[in-house]
């Protein structure tokens, strides 16, 4: 029994991990958004697709880029077998103002696994963060 069992949670394990993925990326962009409008200030997450992770941060000066004295909140690698898909993703940098509404244009961040899994994380123009998952990095639902 234990012969197949493991070769089947061998196989699901890209599938697990791009969905958990898939929710620390959400769980960043929220704490984002709630950071923004405890601290009363923007709050943005810069993701490096080419080399596979993220950082999050109060962005006290509006710029966009991490300046010294201003908090690092997250600090995030995408885990062995996830990357981000470089031909999709259409935002370096997505923030939240102090209303929680976006601080930068709204946009889409794209990641993939091994085994054709794609994912994208949404931010909308009201601020709403929504997955969509799809097959073929094409077809979403």
């Amino acid at each position: 029994v234990s012969a197949i069992a493991i070769p089947n949670i061998v196989d699901s394990l890209p599938g697990f991990r791009l969905r958990s993925a898939a929710r620390d990326i959400v769980s960043s962009l929220q704490e984002a958004k709630m950071r923004a409008v405890k601290e009363n200030a923007d709050a943005c997450i810069s993701f490096d697709v080419a080399g596979n992770e993220y950082e999050a941060w109060v962005d006290s000066d509006g710029d966009r880029t991490i300046d010294p004295g201003e908090t690092v909140f997250n600090d995030v690698a995408l885990e062995t077998g996830i990357e981000f898909d470089q031909g999709n993703t259409t935002e370096a940098v997505l923030g939240f103002n102090s209303r929680g509404l976006p601080a930068t244009s709204v946009g889409s961040v794209f990641i993939k696994n091994s085994k054709s899994g794609y994912r994208r994380i949404i931010v909308s123009t009201a601020g709403n963060i929504r997955v969509q998952k799809s097959s073929d990095g094409t077809n979403w639902n």
